[in-house]
């Protein structure tokens, strides 16, 4: 007689359990809410890298070829008197225009200086120039003096200085990140004049994406505009050797997602495939041929037996209408379990002990059922031969009574 209690056996069940078995068991939990994190962050930064991305680059750079004020940097010369200036210091150059003013008031400066009898040195150039670059001669209120220069190009200096405070935070010397070329200079200056933020940026290239998208459907639903894209694909793509098979597959998944697909699932139904003993899962698509139904002499329906992980391709095969089993799945459950390779289960169709009895007790109450239905017509069909036979004699009790009378 066994004295274990209930408690000595949760103790021994507690020991049991390893710590490896809880660390497992907090990973089976974790792991799912981790790993759907991870894939939307990575579906977030492809989307980020090869669409919004793009198209911010290309809006940005055609508002800044439209923008651009910068000079050629041969056109424009130094002062050698010339004061530093925020973010750049003293590597900055000025139009000849400009060179000459000052030049001309500096010496004026000068003169006045020693007829006074005061010492020139003494006067700082930046005090005497006063910033007039920042407000140019009668005439030229639109165009600027001073410059920054890129390599061949020079960006205006009162422009060169927004991007420069967006980006820097010391004022004797240009930032680390500030862009190498006047151009990378006037895209920054598109973000940060006209949108204010990258985050503005990016939802303006979002839009642009959707209607760009929505336009290029018009125009392929148009007659002229699939005739376009379908001799563009025939002549051009299907003839370059790697690219055009790298271009079917994708098309095909491309297709398959967002196309108006022609193939509508019916059901989701169980058959033994690839031979006896092997069920595998399909999709019903509809009734098969005339001809092969008639040769089959019975009902046949068209299935299509997904691969994974892509189940956008398999095989269509046409079989008995009496060998399909519906199963309680819906489609979209059905792509998990295919693209997961099964991993990914439907959670009323997992196997557990406890659904496992209910459904082998149900199947089993079916059989019973359908038994006893058939014995009791067995049983009501052997009763009226039954009786047929005590109101009709047979022939051989008929000869017997003959031969008695005889």
């Amino acid at each position: 007689m066994s004295t274990d209690s209930p408690t000595n056996s949760d103790s021994s069940g507690l020991k049991a359990a390893s710590p490896t078995r809880f660390f497992l068991r907090g990973l089976g939990i974790a792991l799912p809410a981790i790993l759907t994190v991870a894939i939307l962050f990575w579906i977030g930064s492809v989307i980020n890298n090869y669409i919004i991305s793009p198209i911010s680059l290309g809006v940005r750079y055609t508002i800044a070829q439209g923008i651009e004020n910068s000079r050629p940097t041969d056109d424009l010369v130094f002062w050698d008197k010339r004061p530093a200036l925020d973010y750049c210091g003293k590597n900055y150059k000025i139009t000849p225009a400009l060179k000459s003013r000052l030049e001309a008031r500096w010496d004026s400066w000068l003169k006045k200086e020693r007829k006074n009898g005061r010492v020139p040195a003494e006067k700082r150039p930046e005090d005497f120039v006063k910033w007039v670059w920042i407000e140019p001669a009668e005439g030229e209120t639109r165009k600027p003096n001073v410059y920054v220069p890129f390599v061949e190009k020079s960006v205006p200096y009162r422009d060169y200085k927004i991007v420069a405070a967006k980006i820097g935070n010391t004022f004797d010397v240009a930032p680390q990140d500030m862009p190498a070329t006047a151009n990378g200079v006037y895209m920054e200056y598109v973000t940060i004049k006209y949108f204010g933020s990258q985050f503005l940026l990016s939802a303006g290239a979002i839009a642009v994406a959707i209607i760009l998208l929505y336009f290029i459907g018009r125009l392929v639903t148009v007659r002229i505009g699939a005739w376009f894209v379908q001799r563009f694909e025939t002549v051009v793509l299907e003839r370059l050797p790697v690219i055009s098979t790298i271009y079917s597959a994708v098309k095909q998944v491309t297709d398959f997602l967002f196309s108006e697909r022609q193939v509508e699932y019916n059901r989701v139904v169980a058959i033994e495939y690839p031979r006896r003993g092997i069920w595998s899962l399909g999709f019903v698509t509809g009734d098969s041929m005339l001809e092969m139904t008639v040769a089959a002499g019975e009902p046949l329906v068209t299935v299509l037996i997904p691969t994974s992980p892509m189940p956008i391709t398999g095989y269509t095969m046409s079989v008995p209408r009496r060998e399909l089993i519906d199963l309680n799945v819906t489609i979209d459950q059905a792509f998990q379990f295919c693209v997961s390779c099964g991993v990914l289960v439907p959670p009323h169709q997992q196997v557990t002990p406890e659904l496992l009895q209910q459904e082998l007790a149900k199947r089993l109450t079916g059989e019973l059922a359908v038994g006893s239905t058939t014995g009791t017509t067995k049983d009501s069909t052997d009763g009226s031969n039954t009786d047929g036979a005590d109101d009709h004699p047979s022939l051989d009790s008929k000869s017997e009574q003959s031969e008695t009378t005889a």
